[in-house]
């Protein structure tokens, strides 16, 4: 164990950008009134609606993502039996590929069923029950419990975010473009989400950086086993 630990090396600067994410994020959440102005702008307050209430496009993505995600683990699992002829960097890539599809989403739902955030569509402002209270306020008692921070709506498209590892570490340039139009992707997605008044922008903030850690964690880690195999 300590001879793996020694192997997981940290890449110059990746540590400093998600402690910094961090903080700019719970800035966002709990300094700014950004959160509110995106959802006030999708917000019909004549008919009483978020503007994509009737937006299908969300649940066939989302259908799709989890076509990809089992046809992932099951390759990976077929690797594992009968392994590929692969290099080793991309059958670890495979590996974190997989395990990110598994463990992204259920890490960001079990999270967010202990923060008790209200979604935007809960909150008195747009017709719901619950009063607005930001990231590090405290719920009044009587708030009933919900599952909007982090976003676990559109969770299921963050795992793509380990796929720039197939081109780690021969092609980082591309590995850094492939990375850039998977967070676009996470995006567009989570704005589908956040028409339907289902998640603040800040809570799909914090879903995309909880992904961005378990990958980081998970492929270093993987790394690690394949240099001491």
């Amino acid at each position: 164990m300590l001879a793996k630990l020694k192997l997981v090396k940290t890449p110059k600067g990746i540590d400093s950008i998600l402690m910094l994410s961090a903080m700019l994020i719970l800035w966002i959440g709990n300094y700014s009134n950004l959160d509110l102005m995106l959802a006030d702008s999708m917000f019909d307050a004549a008919r009483g609606q978020f503007a994509g209430h009737q937006f299908a496009l969300a649940g066939v993505f989302n259908l799709a993502l989890n076509a990809l995600a089992v046809a992932v683990i099951v390759l990976a699992l077929w690797d594992a039996w009968r392994p590929l002829d692969w290099p080793a960097s991309r059958r670890t890539a495979l590996r974190v590929l997989a395990l990110s599809a598994v463990l992204v989403p259920a890490s960001i739902y079990l999270l967010s069923a202990f923060s008790g955030a209200p979604c935007p569509g809960d909150l008195l402002r747009y017709g719901g029950l619950e009063t607005y209270a930001r990231l590090l306020e405290t719920l009044p008692a009587a708030a009933s419990a919900t599952v909007c921070l982090p976003a676990t709506q559109a969770s299921n498209a963050w795992w793509l975010l380990a796929l720039p590892l197939f081109w780690l570490p021969r092609q980082p340039r591309v590995a850094v473009v492939v990375a850039s139009l998977m967070l676009l992707c996470g995006l567009m997605f989570a704005w589908m989400q956040q028409l339907q008044g289902t998640q603040f922008f800040s809570h799909t903030l914090w879903s995309a950086w909880i992904a961005s850690f378990l990958v980081y964690l998970l492929y270093n880690l993987l790394k690690a086993e394949d240099a001491l195999a």
